[in-house]
């Protein structure tokens, strides 16, 4: 059975999910920030820069992340209290790979677009330079090594968040069932 984007929207439990997936990007932005100045206090570089690129790159990895396990915990496999444990830390599993996935994504996009640029004159080179193939292979590579970095090092946060969501749901059940795109198959 095919889904309209109207009945996917239209799905219950997206609070409570959104609120999940903040508080993960909080908590690995926090992580990143405290990373970065242990970091810096150790190199004895501590000054504004170190924090300002600690935080933008947080941000870089916290929000597509959280992007992606909020689209899982509400729209693909959202974790009801009904669940057992084997299938909550499925689901969460699930929902840190496509967390990790959109952060590849836009890791992926940065890498492609950055490997444009002009080199040397403009028309004499006839745009020559325009796009370098070994930028956007080493950009690419180095975004599929990022991601597989933050789903190992992500993976206990998000597994811990799904158990604390179902736990949640336990005590504060909603009025609505709760179903998901792998439910449906």
């Amino acid at each position: 059975m095919a889904l309209t984007v109207k009945q996917l929207l239209r799905r219950h439990g997206a609070f409570v999910s959104a609120v999940t997936a903040l508080l993960v990007a909080v908590a690995i932005l926090l992580q990143g920030i405290v990373q970065a100045y242990i970091g810096a206090v150790s190199a004895g570089q501590v000054d504004g820069r170190t924090f300002l690129a600690a935080l933008g790159y947080g941000l870089l990895q916290a929000i597509p992340f959280a992007v992606g396990y909020f689209l899982s915990l509400w729209i693909v496999a959202p974790i009801a209290e009904e669940l057992r444990i084997g299938h909550v830390i499925a689901r969460a599993i699930l929902a840190t790979g496509i967390g990790v996935t959109v952060f590849f994504v836009v890791l992926a996009v940065l890498a492609i677009t950055g490997a444009f640029g002009i080199n040397g004159a403009l028309f004499a080179n006839s745009l020559g330079g325009f796009f370098d193939l070994n930028t956007a292979a080493g950009g690419l590579g180095r975004a599929l090594t990022s991601a597989l970095f933050a789903f190992v090092s992500l993976l206990p946060l998000g597994v811990l968040a799904g158990v604390l969501l179902w736990e949640w749901r336990e005590d504060h059940p909603p009025r609505h069932p709760l179903s998901g795109l792998i439910d449906e198959v």
